[in-house]
């Protein structure tokens, strides 16, 4: 939350810019939000992957499959580590033609360290009497990994196979009666749905061994969620900045930031059914996707000797959105610990992202 408010902050910059320097420009410029959208993707972008990623652990704790009517009810969290490559990033990166970056200079995003001597963003003009304004740059925010937590049932069904749903109903409700009047939280929801199934019954050399289990396992989820109200509202009127006034007013209410992840996966399982420790390995991939961003609409300044102060002469959709898709091969190995109906159980997954799952489980048949 606090790393929202700072973000609103710097938009709050760009905004109010014009109206603070005076600009004299002979032939009119414009300043938007949507100039500063490689950097806003580069800042939130590992911290991202690590949370949509994180939506692919939890799904099983073994390699069997339910008997038919069997059932599970498991709690699992998963937490994803940023890896220290993917904690900075070069200026060289940023495709951002209206300002000053040094190539070489070197950038903390959101998982990053803070750093004591930021690098620096000048947003330059074309007319050299207007000397430009710099951006404020993000420290570290120092979030090294991301994660969830998810309840899930699964219950088997005939020809060994297994049926997996997750879901949390919306949460807005009940967090906005404390969240007040200048923030509320958007629709906040998750769902996933995933089959496994036995794969050992259809391989004649090894279908009768008792004690071995192979499977393979497919599931897709999705989360969604975001804010809005008057902290979130970068309209004319706040920054005091003259708008045309063929642009309805109505052109800002729909503002909010929102987050939305998804994570599709398919692993091959490979696991021991032996009393009380039951291990077992697999391989597989998971993709996952994350997009988060400022949504609506919101002013475009345009500079000029008639409008020193800075005019609003257009809107721009959906001008800040950080995205990032990616696709990982991985293994993963973990065990559980059966002690009647009830399972404890662990898994480490070894990708570029590396991630750890556990937690406990109700499990029949």
């Amino acid at each position: 939350m606090k790393k929202i408010f700072t973000l609103i902050s710097i938009l709050s910059v760009v905004l109010l810019s014009s109206n603070t320097l005076k600009a004299q420009i002979a032939e009119p410029e414009t300043v938007s939000l949507g100039e500063i959208s490689p950097y806003f993707s580069a800042y939130l972008k590992p911290f991202g992957q690590a949370m949509a990623t994180s939506m692919s652990g939890g799904w099983t704790h073994t390699a069997k499959v339910h008997s038919t009517l069997g059932f599970d009810i498991t709690f699992s969290g998963s937490f994803v580590q940023v890896p220290s490559s993917d904690k900075s990033f070069k200026g060289s990166s940023l495709n951002m033609p209206n300002y000053d970056i040094d190539p070489e200079a070197t950038f903390p995003n959101v998982s990053g360290k803070k750093v004591s001597d930021l690098p620096t963003m000048s947003r330059k003009f074309n007319n050299t009497e207007f000397n430009g304004f710099n951006i404020p740059v993000l420290n570290g925010g120092g979030v090294g990994f991301g994660g969830i937590f998810a309840i899930q049932a699964a219950i088997g069904l005939p020809k060994g196979t297994e049926l997996i749903v997750r879901f949390m109903p919306d949460l807005s409700k009940s967090a906005n009666n404390a969240l007040g009047d200048d923030m509320s939280l958007e629709k906040t929801n998750m769902w996933g749905l995933g089959v496994k199934h036995d794969i050992k019954q259809w391989i004649p050399a090894i279908s009768k061994v008792p004690f071995l289990q192979i499977s393979g396992l497919f599931s897709y989820s999705r989360f969604q969620t975001g804010f809005a109200g008057d902290l979130m509202r970068m309209d004319p009127d706040k920054f005091d900045l003259e708008a045309d006034p063929n642009i309805p007013a109505s052109t800002w209410e729909n503002q909010k930031f929102s987050v939305n992840m998804s994570s599709f996966t398919g692993n091959l399982l490979v696991g021991v059914n032996i009393p009380v420790f039951q291990p077992y390995i697999g391989v597989g991939f998971n993709s996952s996707k994350f997009e988060a961003g400022f949504k609506g609409n919101y002013p475009v300044i345009e500079m000029s000797v008639e409008h020193p102060d800075g005019f609003v002469i257009d809107s721009e959709k959906d001008p800040l959105t950080a995205t990032s898709k990616t696709t990982n091969m991985n293994f993963q190995a973990g065990a559980r610990l059966k002690l009647g109906f009830f399972v404890f159980h662990y898994t480490f997954t070894a990708q570029k992202y590396k991630m750890h799952t556990g937690g406990v489980a109700f499990t029949f048949r």
